[in-house]
């Protein structure tokens, strides 16, 4: 069952920027116990994974440490650049590893995110536990459309250069064509996928039904899905350093017993904090935007206010 929060999380007509990222950050505000707790929970699940990954590596006898450079003036030998790829492959195991668990950590929370904004939006407030029986039968699907909206752009940008080094044979300066062509393609894939995870979770379609409808929604709204979404990533990204900067400075001040224990732990505390944040306020922001796209092109607000009333 839902329950009335007794407000609206963001009123019901086409939204300005200002609109969407203060009902992102008001989210967190009304919401703290479910959004942050979700997020911390993320956070830590993500941090674990790091630490665990880092300790069986360690523990294998490699070193974390990143090498010195060489200059970059002189040439880089054979011999040097082994040494290299060498020193940096624990550093790189660790960090794919890590990315792989964020990756599935934050798709599935993405899922009770939107759920849980969505009800916000007309008034309704439902826990946790309610949002993961809604997100659980829709999991498979949205794991596939997160997949889905890293790797088209990566393509569209390896197609681009593969069209330019093809041709590079005529002119060199078609390899900066197509790495451009490969860009532009990319930033377009991502301006039109931006609100597909929304359109998929709130509408409960398949996957090919979100991804057109996520291309019809941004039409005609490019650029300003372009620079909103744009900001919107910037903005979570200075919140989760914000509330991470008191950990990363004790991290650096080697205050305690043990600088190397406590630095570690510190900056794994620092990440949990800024995904616990950063994670919850992106999904409220998109799924706020998704909701400005319908307004504008299907005229919803009636039936949100409707919605609202019930």
């Amino acid at each position: 069952m839902t329950q009335d929060t007794g407000s609206n999380l963001i009123p019901h007509k086409q939204l300005s920027l200002s609109e969407i990222l203060g009902g992102a950050l008001n989210s967190l505000r009304r919401m703290p116990k479910t959004l942050l707790g979700i997020g911390l929970f993320s956070g830590f699940i993500v941090g674990i994974s790091s630490i665990f990954t880092s300790t069986l590596i360690i523990r294998r006898g490699d070193s974390l440490e990143i090498p010195e450079l060489p200059n970059p003036g002189t040439a880089i030998t054979q011999e040097q650049l082994e040494e290299l790829i060498t020193a940096f492959t624990p550093t790189l195991q660790v960090a794919v590893i890590t990315a792989i668990v964020l990756f599935f950590v934050q798709s599935i929370s993405v899922g009770l995110f939107t759920h849980i904004i969505g009800n916000a939006i007309i008034g309704k407030k439902i826990q946790a536990n309610q949002a993961w029986e809604k997100t659980k039968p829709q999991l498979r699907r949205i794991i596939v459309l997160s997949l889905i909206s890293i790797l088209f752009p990566l393509l569209a940008v390896v197609a681009g250069v593969s069209i330019g080094v093809a041709l590079s044979a005529i002119s060199s300066f078609f390899i900066f064509v197509g790495l451009g062509m490969g860009i532009f393609a990319a930033i377009y894939i991502w301006v039109g996928l931006y609100v597909s995870l929304p359109t998929l979770i709130l509408e409960d379609s398949f996957i090919t039904i979100s991804f057109k409808r996520s291309f019809y929604l941004a039409k005609n709204n490019m650029m300003r899905v372009l620079g909103i979404g744009l900001i919107g990533v910037i903005t979570s990204q200075a919140l989760s350093i914000v509330v991470s900067t008191p950990f990363t400075l004790l991290a650096q001040a080697g205050q305690l017993q043990d600088p190397t224990t406590s630095s570690v732990f510190m900056s794994t505390m620092g990440s949990i904090v800024g995904y616990a944040v950063m994670l919850p306020f992106m999904a409220a922001f998109t799924t706020l935007l998704y909701t400005d796209l319908r307004i504008r092109k299907e005229n919803i607000a009636t039936d949100l206010n409707k919605a609202a009333n019930q």
